[in-house]
């Protein structure tokens, strides 16, 4: 029996990322302007993301003092879990069971996606914001990665 994959199954690569500050209006890009990310939805419903910052800066040694930590921590976000498409709604939701940050482990993430063809943009609902502690709107604009023949 095959299985139709839905179109957002694949690995996506991150164009863009910004939070808009639902108060202020204020558009920011707490990961720098260029941060890096991939995702990858499986056609069973499994997802794994990174997102690191743009110019994130390696430690001196193998083993990052607890300033670089701290650091290295503060510019990334990692999940793993199941992943739900709701396409009359236009909702993705996620369920992390592995996570950079273990409040998100067993939560319930929420986003609206706009997909067409190689483009996927997701948006948050309003949300308090992990990277800049206020109530925001992340988009995120990712290209669908293919591999070169």
């Amino acid at each position: 029996m095959k299985i139709n994959a839905h179109p957002i199954v694949g690995t996506w690569n991150l164009r863009s990322f910004s939070e808009l500050d639902v108060r202020t209006k204020a558009v920011s890009y707490p990961m720098g302007e260029k941060p890096k990310a991939t995702v990858i939805y499986t056609v069973d419903g499994y997802v794994a993301t990174i997102f690191t910052a743009a110019g994130r800066v390696a430690p001196a040694g193998p083993r990052p003092t607890d300033s670089e930590a701290i650091q290295l921590f503060r510019t990334m976000v990692a999940f793993s879990g199941r992943y739900e498409v709701n396409d009359r709604e236009r909702m993705l939701t996620y369920y992390p069971e592995i996570s950079w940050n273990q409040a998100w482990n067993a939560t319930r993430q929420i986003r609206r996606f706009e997909l067409s063809a190689d483009l996927l943009t997701i948006s948050s609902a309003p949300a308090t914001s992990t990277l800049v502690n206020a109530e925001t709107i992340m988009t995120m604009t990712w290209n669908r990665m293919t591999r070169a023949a």
